[in-house]
């Protein structure tokens, strides 16, 4: 992602997840905002600035037809509070 944010522009791009746990999803999203908080990887003291989106968040964007054979098995994995709070987090990471 470093190398496609250098090339591109971090404000050419956008993440986009799927993984369910809340915990590694915060972490993933803020650390490719604003970098590594152990500095031990790659991105280690260098802030990219990219929003993250979860995928179910971007449901209403995706042609329904599409939806329903790439995702809806995954969506019926997920119970509808769990859903609420990854894109509540999500938002909450993209405010801050």
């Amino acid at each position: 992602m470093k190398s496609l944010a250098d090339k591109h522009g971090a404000d050419q791009l956008v993440l986009v997840f799927g993984l369910n746990q809340l915990f590694n999803l915060r972490i993933m999203a803020t650390t490719f905002r604003d970098g590594d908080p152990s500095y031990a990887g790659a991105l280690g003291g260098v802030a990219l600035g990219l929003r993250s989106y979860h995928i179910f968040e971007l449901k209403d964007e995706i042609p329904e037809d599409v939806w329903e054979r790439e995702m809806a098995f995954n969506e019926l994995e997920v119970e509808d509070e769990q859903i609420e709070q990854i894109c509540a987090t999500m938002r909450e990471i993209r405010a801050d």
